[in-house]
């Protein structure tokens, strides 16, 4: 990773830009080799260079030189607003002198310095996708790609942002890493950036080893917020930004089903499309610019309903702590239906996904593979594999005709592609193989026939359903399981205030607001879970404007 290559992952800041972040910083002084940083130590610091050089190290490469920053260049990516530890090493080149800016100021400095905030932000952004993207640092993943834990582990660290390097045993580099482990005997095997070696851990024991785990102690919040998609991650930039106490809570990590999408074209502001990633990335750094809190992986165990209007709710989390809050919203979206076909359970996640981004996607760069659904995510898949690997065929599987329920940019771009093939009126009745996925097994409704198809792999986006069914039983919904709000709590009869009317995202338990897909009438698409999230800030306000 050159910073001579990305003038946008390594600019070089003005002198008027040094001159306005003196304030926040002090200035230090490195004898040549000496440690700047050190990968693994918590809350690194953002360092700028005003003589000599900072070596970026890979420490789990052999100390392998990945960049150095010149003066008038600053250290650090993503992690400086994420309060990880540091996944590299820096080592003064030279006799060195720094600016260094405490992590506990670079919140201020970003905000009370926005021209410079915003050249960190785009760089910092930059450069994390630098790194996933090469897999020049971070950890390392020992597992065969056909294997739902690995699966599990590569989904949960992609959608965390940090980078890793996956080495499958089948083959020679992987092999060479498994016996260099010394052959363990259970794959798959995680070694982390100080090479401690984790033999198919949990996400909690992941999360910890990789410096992802923030501590969640019992606390008071204004804004508690459950599920970190698209509708949460943008109720709390705009409620940390207008000075609500405010948390973010989700069982996997950030981006939601929007996450797994590979690529997002509708979306305003983005005319080339971004992936649903990229979106979730830019957000959560948002939110932690503007004091937000991001706590994952954790789930919420039990919503404990406020005793009376002014004392308030309890959220109970796995890892044994409470949080109060005056308000709670609830966006944890939706879940695709499993494929209901013989076969199919025995290979989910190991050649059935219900996500698909570049972990899958380049697994089965040779081969085959088919998505079955009609709508939005099922088109963006189809044409996502098609266009990153064009040696293969995509078969689009649709149970009735193509064109409703999709976008039409989607429905032109699938029929005019060469190595897209759309498969009308069926469903598949049986997924078959041994070890792994050979054919599927196609029913033909309209004919009653049926036939086979050699694929891979299966990506499956069918329809989805609440991911709601822990929630208290007085939150009402409506017959299909999505959560009522508005008007529509006011219809059902189960509104329990005279004094008020419930806000727009309100539920039937006061002060709880559902918000994006898991809310009864939503457009399930990006930009409205987007403007939920902005309008549960505003009924936020109202709430505690009015006493809740």
């Amino acid at each position: 990773m050159s910073a001579g290559l990305d003038e946008l992952a390594f600019p070089k800041l003005t002198a008027e830009e040094i001159r306005l972040l003196r304030p926040f910083a002090s200035e230090q002084e490195f004898a040549d080799g000496a440690k700047v940083f050190e990968a693994g130590k918590p809350y690194a610091d953002l360092f700028v260079v005003e003589t000599g050089t900072v070596e970026i190290r890979d420490p789990g490469d052999h100390g392998r030189l990945v960049t150095t920053h010149m003066p008038g260049e600053f250290s650090g990516d993503i992690d400086l607003l994420t309060r990880r530890p540091a996944l590299v090493d820096a080592i003064a080149g030279g006799a060195t002198r720094v600016l260094r800016v405490p992590g506990s100021r670079i919140r201020e400095m970003l905000n009370r310095v926005p021209g410079f905030g915003e050249k960190l932000m785009k760089a910092i952004t930059r450069r994390r996708q630098l790194l996933m993207g090469e897999g020049v640092v971070g950890l390392r993943v020992v597992g065969p790609g056909r294997c739902r834990e690995t699966a599990l582990i590569r989904e949960f660290l992609y959608k965390s942002f940090v980078p890793f390097t996956w080495f499958d045993p089948a083959t020679p580099k992987g092999r060479e890493m498994f016996v260099a482990l010394g052959s363990p005997p259970k794959l798959p095997v995680v070694v982390n950036t100080q090479g401690r070696v984790l033999v198919n851990p949990s996400l909690a024991e992941l999360a910890r080893s990789a410096g992802i785990w923030q501590a969640c102690p019992d606390q008071d919040v204004d804004f508690a917020i459950i599920g970190a998609g698209p509708a949460g991650i943008s109720a709390a930039v705009y409620a940390a930004s207008e000075g609500l106490s405010t948390v973010v809570f989700d069982r996997l990590g950030p981006g939601g089903q929007a996450g797994g999408s590979s690529r997002i074209e509708n979306f305003i502001g983005f005319p080339a499309g971004l992936s649903g990633m990229d979106l979730a990335t830019r957000g959560v750094l948002q939110m932690l610019k503007f004091g937000a809190q991001m706590v994952a992986p954790i789930s919420v165990e039990q919503i404990e309903t406020a005793a009376s209007p002014g004392m308030p709710h309890v959220l109970h989390l796995d890892c044994g702590a409470k949080i109060r809050a005056h308000t709670i919203l609830v966006a944890t979206g939706v879940r695709w239906r499993r494929l209901d076909a013989p076969g199919a359970d025995r290979f989910e996640g190991a050649g059935i996904y219900y996500v698909c981004t570049s972990v899958e996607a380049f697994l089965y760069n040779t081969s085959d593979v088919a998505v079955v659904g009609g709508g939005n995510s099922a088109g963006q898949a189809a044409m996502y594999l098609a266009e990153c690997c064009p040696q293969r065929r995509v078969h689009m599987l649709i149970r009735r005709e193509l064109g409703p329920g999709m976008s039409e940019y989607l429905v032109s771009r699938l029929r005019a592609a060469a190595n897209v093939t759309v498969h009308e009126n069926v469903e598949i009745s049986a997924v078959i193989g041994e070890r792994r996925i050979e054919e599927v097994e196609l029913h033909n409704k309209q004919a009653d026939t049926h036939s086979r198809l050699s694929c891979a792999a299966v990506f499956v986006f069918i329809g989805a359903e609440p991911s709601a069914p822990w929630l208290p039983t007085a939150i009402a919904r409506d017959k299909l399981g999505y959560l009522l709000t508005g008007t529509d709590v006011v219809r059902s009869g189960h509104w329990p205030l005279t004094d008020r009317d419930p806000c727009p995202l309100e539920t039937t338990v006061p002060r709880i607001l559902a918000a994006g897909d898991v809310r009864s009438g939503s457009t399930k698409r990006v930009g409205f879970a987007v403007g939920d999230g902005s309008l549960a800030v505003t009924c936020v306000h109202r709430l505690r404007a009015t006493g809740g």
